[in-house]
């Protein structure tokens, strides 16, 4: 790893870009960065593992099948189980102490977050760059910083992107970032870097007149305008070993099971006594697609048997696979919320997920303060508010708990409802109200 410390010691050398140079490389060719990119890969439904297999086996029931698909089938659920647990967060965006506050993150803010909050899922870490006005993405496939050997925290980190990365003819453009300000470079593949622009700050302070565009001055964030986010505590991607092999397995037997019904015939004929060559087989096959019956001679028996596939046994086995791959991720399978009350189906799912939510959330209130601080704007409410489950029978008792306040003074008290909610509750309990005294003008009481 390359570290704040070795990085001044470069630039105190003058050997910056060699350094830089030598780090990009190495962090291109790490394994940190190869499972990042296979990461991604399970995230957009394109196992790579499932992809390698050659010739591989796999046991269905007592069958032994040797995993030669020609066709491979990823099952998707790593998207799945990010997308649900990243939005039991973000769903309804971060609560500041005010609109005005947020308006001053950017009209895309809340989007980029939670895109952030997907790839940290994903790589184990994402990072939000302050741009002046707006909140920019760098992926752990694109960014990588120089953290301080005695803080762990980041004073200078690395961004390096490409139009076409398998295309050498194509330039890279690196960016090295600083906490007083930036510096941009091209590099075709394996050469020197090539500086397009010297250090600048992040913000600037333009005078534009007959002559054109004149820089006065320029100005700094009061801390590094590159934040990480992490998922969990332990700064790791939600795609861990036990996850990621269950989901092996998963779509290898799927794929496996799905070969062995497109190659196996649910219908076949058993000839005893038969005499004849190859040819004359198809012919009676021919016969029997066309016609439907044969004629064999008097000295052959026919026998029609059906092939009967471990479906149940297989279909089950994928259930419980999934079920444990959902346990894993302390997320709760959805599509385990059948018959019965389904609202109190969901807000059991809710509640085993408190755990996980809260570690996510705890990284990403860290997340937002380290952004407030740079962009220079104080906030004491930081909030994610969860979507919640409420039936109206909840929603009557809780009403009727506080009888001498109005009706929308008690919802605005009540922790249970959200403000967003408050008019759809106001309006549904007004309908019920006035369909009440209609009954009663009806029944001339």
């Amino acid at each position: 790893m390359y570290t704040f410390q070795n990085f001044e010691a470069a630039k105190a050398n003058n050997q910056l870009e060699t350094f830089i140079i030598k780090s990009l490389d190495d962090y291109k060719r790490s394994a940190e960065y190869n499972e990042h990119i296979i990461n991604s890969k399970y995230f957009s439904g394109n196992n790579p593992t499932l992809f390698s297999y050659k010739g591989a086996s796999v046991n269905i029931g007592d069958t032994n099948v040797k995993l030669d698909a020609k066709i491979r089938v990823p099952s998707g659920i790593f998207r799945r189980l990010v997308t649900l647990v990243v939005n039991r967060i973000w769903y309804n965006n971060v609560q500041l102490d005010n609109d005005n506050i947020k308006s001053r993150l950017g009209d895309d803010f809340n989007y980029t977050a939670k895109t952030i909050a997907i790839n940290a899922a994903i790589h184990g870490v994402c990072y939000g760059f302050w741009n002046f006005d707006k909140l920019q993405m760098f992926t752990a496939t694109e960014y990588f910083p120089y953290p301080d050997e005695r803080t762990g925290l980041h004073h200078a980190g690395v961004r390096f992107w490409s139009i076409d990365p398998k295309d050498n003819s194509k330039p890279w453009t690196i960016q090295l970032f600083e906490v007083d300000g930036w510096t941009e470079w091209t590099r075709l593949h394996n050469g020197p870097l090539v500086l397009v622009s010297d250090k600048q700050t992040y913000t600037k302070n333009v005078r534009i007149d007959g002559l054109g565009e004149h820089m006065e001055s320029g100005e700094n964030y009061p801390g590094f305008p590159v934040i990480p986010l992490y998922p969990n505590f332990e700064q790791v991607s939600e795609l861990t070993t036990p996850i990621k092999q269950k989901i092996n397995l998963y779509d290898a037997i799927y794929t496996a099971f799905g070969d062995m019904v497109l190659r196996t015939k649910s219908l076949y004929w058993i000839f005893e006594g038969f005499s004849g060559d190859e040819e004359m087989l198809s012919n009676i096959k021919s016969t029997i697609e066309r016609l439907g019956i044969i004629a064999p001679n008097d000295d052959t028996k026919t026998d029609l048997k059906t092939v009967d596939l471990p479906y149940e046994t297989v279909t089950k086995y994928l259930e419980t696979l999934k079920d444990e791959i959902f346990t894993d991720a302390m997320v709760a399978n959805p599509d385990r919320i059948t018959g019965g009350n389904k609202e109190i189906g969901i807000k059991g799912i809710f509640n085993a997920e408190k755990m996980k939510i809260s570690d996510m959330e705890r990284q990403a209130k860290d997340f937002i303060r380290r952004l407030l601080r740079v962009v220079g704007i104080e906030s004491k409410k930081i909030e994610f508010r969860h979507e919640t489950i409420v039936s109206d029978m909840e929603i009557t008792q809780r009403i009727n708990m506080y009888p001498e306040l109005d009706l929308e003074t008690r919802l605005r008290k009540d922790p249970l409802f959200n403000d967003d909610e408050i008019p759809q509750i106001l309006e549904r309990t007004m309908n019920k109200n006035n369909n009440v005294d209609i009954n009663i003008l009806e029944k001339g009481e």
